[in-house]
C-alpha cells in the first residue's frame, strides 16, 4: 500500500482542448533520439542523488495494516501533517516536500521490499522507519547497504554487526535509558523489594525484561518471577498463577499489542494485587488499552516519554492541530514521526553538498544529520554514539498513570500533570 503526496503536474505541451501541439511532437522526436543517453545519465544519478524533479521526496515504512494499524495510522497522519506544515512555510530552499508512505504490515520481508522500492524506484532522499524491532532492522539494513540516511523510531539496544555503518539514526530513546524514572519511583515512593516480569517473546520484550532486571537488582531488588508469552495468546492463567505465588511488590508487563489489556483483565479475575502494575510498550498508551481493559486499566503506571503538555517548543500547537485535524491524540509515536520530518528538514536546510543543479547528495544529508543539534516537538535532538548505541538521540523519560480513563504524567514531580495515585487500591475495593 502506497500513499503519495503529489504536486500538480505541468500541462505544458498541450493545447487548451488537450490535443498535442506540433511543438510538443517535435520535442518528443528529439527526446527519442537522445533517450539512450538520458536513460544512462538517469541510472548514474539514481545511485547518488535523490531529488528528481521539483519536489524533495522522503519515504516512510510503517505498519498501516495488522495489529499495529491504529498506531501506524497516527504515524502516517503525523508524517503528512509535518510535510504539510513545512510546505505551508515555504518548503525547503524554495522546494516543496513530498512523502511516500509504504505499509509493511509489521512484517520483516515486507519492510525490506518496501524500503528497497522507496530507494530504487522512488528515489527518496531519506527514509523513516517504524514498527517492530524485527521489521525495523530490515529497513535499517537496506538503508545501510544503499547508503541512504534513515531515521528510526525504535530503540537501538541490539547487537547488529551489519549496522556498524553510519546511515541509521535513532530518534526515540533506547531501552537501556527508559527505566530511570520508574526505578526512582520504586525506590523513593514504593520501597519495592521484589519484581516479577511478564513479557512478550520478541526482541523488544526480551530486551526490556533483561534491562529492567539488571537495573532493579543493581539497586538491591530481587527478581521473583520471569514469565514470557507468545504473541496472540489469550489465556495467561498458568503464567499468572506462578506470578501470584511469588507475591511480588511490582509486576512489569512488556507488551506492544493487545495482550496488555487481556493480562490486566486476568490479573483482576485472579485477584492478583501487587503494590503496582507497570506497563511498557506502545499499546499501553493507546485508548485501545483503556477501552479493552476497562476499569482494570485504572492506576496502571506506564513507561512514557511524551505528552501534549510538555514545555517543548511547538508542542502545544502540534498537539492541538493534530487533534483538530484527525480527532485523535498523537501520543508519543505521533510526536516521534512528526519530529523525524522536522529533523530531516533541518538537515536539508543545512546541507551544503549540492550539485551545480542544486540536487542534494545523500552523503551530504547524512553528514548534516550527524551534526544535528535542534529542538523538536519531541524535545532536543542530538545524535550521540556511545558503546553499542550508534547515533542515538536521548529523550527525557517519565512515568504516566491511567486515572479514570485519562493518561496523566505523574513522575518526576516537575513534569507531573496530576499527582500519582499510590497506594493502589486492591481489586476488591474498586467496585
Amino acid at each position: 500500500m502506497t500513499i503519495q503526496r503529489f504536486r500538480p503536474l505541468s500541462t505544458r505541451g498541450f493545447s487548451a482542448d488537450n490535443s498535442i501541439s506540433n511543438a510538443f511532437l517535435e520535442a518528443m522526436r528529439g527526446i527519442m533520439w537522445w533517450s539512450p543517453i538520458l536513460i544512462a545519465l538517469a541510472i548514474l544519478m539514481c545511485g547518488d542523488s535523490s531529488v528528481m524533479g521539483d519536489s524533495l521526496k522522503l519515504g516512510a515504512v510503517i505498519p498501516l495494516t495488522g495489529e499495529r494499524s491504529q498506531i501506524g495510522e497516527i504515524e502516517k497522519n503525523a508524517l503528512i501533517m509535518a510535510v504539510d506544515d513545512i510546505n505551508r512555510a515555504g518548503g525547503i530552499r524554495g522546494r516543496q516536500v513530498s512523502i511516500i508512505i509504504e505499509d509493511d504490515n509489521d512484517q520483516p520481508d515486507l519492510a525490506r521490499s518496501a524500503a528497497e522500492k522507496l530507494i530504487s524506484e522512488d528515489g527518496v532522499i531519506a527514509l523513516i522507519g517504524s514498527g517492530r524491532f524485527e521489521a525495523s532492522l530490515e529497513i535499517e539494513k537496506i538503508a545501510q547497504e544503499r547508503r541512504v540516511p534513515c531515521l528510526e523510531t525504535t530503540a537501538s539496544d541490539r547487537q547488529a554487526p551489519e549496522l556498524d555503518g553510519n546511515y541509521v539514526f535513532h530518534i526515540a530513546p533506547p531501552l537501556s535509558q527508559r527505566f530511570g524514572p520508574l526505578l526512582s519511583f520504586l525506590k523513593e515512593v514504593v520501597n519495592a523489594r521484589t519484581l516479577a516480569l511478564v513479557y512478550e517473546n520478541t526482541v523488544f520484550g526480551v530486551k526490556a525484561a533483561e534491562v529492567l532486571s539488571k537495573d532493579f537488582t543493581a539497586m538491591g531488588g530481587n527478581i521473583v518471577g520471569r514469565e514470557s508469552f507468545e504473541l496472540g495468546m489469550s489465556d495467561f492463567r498458568p503464567i499468572l498463577e506462578r506470578v501470584k505465588q511469588a507475591m511480588p511488590d511490582v509486576i512489569f508487563i512488556a507488551s506492544s499489542d493487545n495482550e496488555g489489556a487481556i493480562l490486566m483483565l486476568q490479573f483482576q479475575d485472579m485477584d492478583i494485587n501487587p503494590k503496582l502494575f507497570v506497563g511498557g510498550g506502545r499499546s499501553f498508551v493507546m485508548p485501545k488499552f483503556m477501552l479493552g481493559a476497562g476499569e482494570a486499566s485504572d492506576y496502571v503506571f506506564i513507561i512514557d516519554f511524551w505528552d501534549g503538555r510538555l514545555p517543548y517548543p511547538g508542542v502545544e500547537k502540534f498537539y492541538s492541530d493534530f487533534i483538530e485535524r484527525f480527532l485523535a491524540a498523537p501520543r508519543y509515536f505521533g510526536a516521534v514521526a512528526y519530529a523525524c520530518v522536522q529533523v530531516i528538514a533541518d538537515a536539508l536546510n543545512r546541507t551544503s553538498d549540492l550539485t551545480p543543479e542544486g540536487v542534494f547528495n545523500r552523503e551530504g544529508v547524512r553528514r548534516s544529520l550527524v551534526d544535528t543539534d535542534m529542538n523538536s516537538v519531541l524535545g532536543p535532538v542530538r545524535f550521540v554514539s556511545s558503546g553499542n548505541l550508534k547515533q542515538q538521540n536521548h529523550v527525557r523519560m517519565f512515568l504516566s498513570q491511567w486515572q479514570v480513563g485519562i493518561l496523566e504524567v505523574v513522575w518526576p514531580r516537575e513534569f507531573a500533570s496530576e499527582p500519582y495515585i499510590f497506594p493502589v487500591p486492591p481489586w476488591s475495593s474498586r467496585h
